[in-house]
This record gives C-alpha cells, sequence and structure tokens, in this order.
C-alpha cells in the first residue's frame, strides 16, 4: 500500500490487467453502495427516494448477477451466496412495497444493502483485486 500511496501510478498495470466486467461490476457496486447511503440518510416516501431508489436496485441488480460471471480459479465462493440472497431480499422488498407492506420493504432493502457491505468486506482480502489494490 506505500507504494500506491507514494506512486499511485504503481496500481495502473494491475487496473490495466482487470477485465472489463470486473471494472464494471466494481463501478456500480461502488455506486450501490453511496447510494443506498444516501437512500439511509435521506427522507423516505419521496418522489426522489422513489426515482433514486429504482436506479439504486437496478444497480444492484447488476451487481449481484455480474457476480456470477466473476468466479476465483473457476469457482463460486461465499460472496455468490450473498448475491443470491441479494437478489431475493431486493424481489421481496420491491414485491413488498409495490404491495403497501413499509416494514417488509426496509428490512429487505436493509439485508441487502448489508449483503453488499459484507460482500465488499470479502473483497478487501490481499489475494483479491481490491484488497491487493488497497491493502498491497
Amino acid at each position: 500500500m506505500d507504494d500506491l500511496l507514494l506512486n499511485p501510478n504503481a496500481a495502473i498495470p494491475l487496473l490495466e490487467q482487470t477485465p472489463l466486467l470486473v471494472f464494471i461490476h466494481l463501478t456500480a457496486a461502488i455506486l450501490a453502495f453511496v447510494f443506498g447511503l444516501i437512500m439511509l440518510i435521506r427522507k423516505k416516501g419521496t418522489p426522489a427516494h422513489k426515482r433514486l431508489g429504482r436506479v439504486w436496485v437496478a444497480l444492484m441488480t447488476f451487481t449481484a448477477l455480474s457476480s456470477f460471471f466473476i468466479q476465483t480459479q473457476g469457482h463460486f465462493s461465499v460472496i455468490h451466496v450473498l448475491s443470491v440472497l441479494t437478489l431475493i431480499a431486493l424481489f421481496r422488498g420491491v414485491y413488498a412495497i409495490r404491495h403497501g407492506d413499509q416494514r417488509t420493504h426496509r428490512r429487505n432493502m436493509l439485508l441487502a444493502y448489508g449483503g453488499l457491505v459484507i460482500a465488499g468486506l470479502f473483497t478487501l482480502d490481499p489475494h483479491r483485486l481490491l484488497g491487493h489494490l488497497l491493502l498491497g
């Protein structure tokens, strides 16, 4: 990590070797994290909440689905289990709010966001791309 702090260009060769899908997946995950945080902080039920919520669900769905095409040495990992659970929580959350069940909606959206955060923490392993970039 000291190399990256002293010379930010040290990460460039590693980023250049990163498959496009991984880069897009990571970008969607970061955007979903930020938008999700905004959703948690802001007032619920407003038109802006609903619009941003649709974008967030799309980002989360893309992030979860794209994870199935990113495997370590051809194998699925614990993160993929989180992806399945996240997709279920997203579906249940959207279904709940469309049927007026705010409590179930809130619980499932929090579960989906939690899945994103936990999966993100797994990626900080130094043997993974993001962990290697951030932690060396």
